[in-house]
C-alpha cells in the first residue's frame, strides 16, 4: 500500500528541487525524504526523478504523477485548516516595504475578530531569506529572487516619474521629444536633489533609461522612506523620482510639480511571495485574494 507521506514526499522534492530542501519544508529527515520517494518509485515501478549533484529532475513519469496528484494533496492538506479557521485564531506574518503597504495594503486589510496581523518593514533580499526560513507567512517584494522553494505572482507595476517643488519654472516646452531631452538633463544637475539612500538607486536608473547616461550629483538630503521624500519635495528642498502611485495625488492637487513623465516609462515590479508548498494555506491564499483585488 503506498503511503500518503510517499506522495508529500515526492511533492515537495518535485517543487522544491533537492531533497534537502522538501526535508526543511516538511520537517522531516533528509534520509526520510529520500526513503519516502524510493518506495514510491519502488511501488509504482518507475523512476520518478534522474539524480543530479544539484537537483533532482523530473522524468516524464515524475511529471506525470505531479499533474495527477498534486491538486489532490493540497486540497487534502488544506481540509484541516479550513475546519479550523473560523474558530481558530490565525496570525498572517507580512515582510513588506514600509512606504507601499502604507499606501496600498494597509487600509484593504480585513479586520474580524480571528484575524491578526504582524508587519515587519525590511529589504527584499533579506524579508525573502526570512520567507524561505518559515518566519514569515507572505512578502511584498520589489524584486524577484529565485529560490526554488519560493513562489512569485505579479502584484503591481509601478512606473517612475520625476518631480519638483510646486510652481518651479522648467526650462523645457511640455511636449519636447525624448531626443531633445539633453538641455533638461543639464539644468537638473544643477539643482538640489532628495535621494533614498547617497547611491541614488531609483535616480540612477531613471537616468540611465530616460537620459542615456549616468547621473552625477550629491543629494542634498538622503531620506530613507518614500513618503517623506515626496513631502521634502513638496516643501521645496529639491528634486526626486517617486513612484507614481506615491505622486499622483500630490501633482493633481499642485503639491508636486510633473517634471517629466517619460515616453518610455521606467518600470518596476511588485511581487506577492510565498513558499510553494503553502500556497493551498487559507491565509495565504485570503491575503493573494486580497491584494490582487485591491492592489490592481
Amino acid at each position: 500500500m503506498i503511503s500518503f507521506e510517499w506522495y508529500r514526499s515526492f511533492i515537495e522534492v518535485y517543487r522544491v528541487g533537492t531533497v534537502s530542501g522538501a526535508a526543511q519544508v516538511l520537517h522531516l529527515t533528509q534520509p526520510a525524504v529520500s526513503q519516502h520517494v524510493a518506495a514510491l518509485e519502488s511501488a509504482l515501478g518507475n523512476p520518478l526523478f534522474q539524480r543530479t549533484p544539484r537537483r533532482m529532475v523530473p522524468t516524464d513519469a515524475g511529471k506525470r504523477l505531479y499533474s495527477q496528484v498534486a491538486s489532490a494533496i493540497e486540497k487534502l492538506e488544506s481540509i484541516p485548516h479550513k475546519n479550523s479557521s473560523a474558530e481558530t485564531p490565525q496570525t498572517i506574518r507580512i515582510g513588506t516595504p514600509q512606504e507601499f503597504f502604507t499606501d496600498r495594503i494597509l487600509s484593504q486589510l480585513p479586520q474580524d475578530d480571528h484575524t491578526f496581523y504582524t508587519i515587519q518593514f525590511g529589504l527584499t533580499s533579506e524579508l525573502i531569506q526570512q520567507l524561505k526560513a518559515g518566519k514569515l507567512d507572505i512578502v511584498i517584494a520589489t524584486q524577484k529572487i529565485t529560490l526554488s522553494d519560493i513562489e512569485y505572482e505579479l502584484l503591481f507595476e509601478e512606473n517612475f516619474w520625476l518631480v519638483g517643488p510646486p510652481n518651479i519654472a522648467i526650462p523645457i516646452a511640455e511636449g519636447i521629444s525624448q531626443a531633445d531631452l539633453n538641455p533638461l538633463s543639464q539644468w537638473l544637475l544643477t539643482q538640489d536633489w532628495i535621494a533614498y539612500s547617497e547611491e541614488l538607486p531609483i535616480a540612477r536608473r531613471f537616468w540611465r533609461v530616460v537620459f542615456g547616461r549616468r547621473i552625477d550629483v550629491q543629494p542634498k538630503l538622503i531620506i530613507p522612506d518614500l513618503r517623506a521624500i515626496r513631502q521634502a519635495v513638496e516643501c521645496g528642498f529639491g528634486f526626486s523620482v517617486l513612484p507614481d502611485y506615491l505622486c499622483v495625488d500630490s501633482v493633481t492637487e499642485n503639491r508636486l510639480t510633473l517634471v517629466l513623465k517619460p515616453t518610455q516609462a521606467v518600470t518596476n515590479r511588485i511581487w506577492l511571495a510565498f513558499r510553494k508548498s503553502e500556497r493551498q494555506l487559507p491565509k495565504v491564499k485570503r491575503m493573494l485574494e486580497i491584494c490582487q483585488i485591491n492592489v490592481n
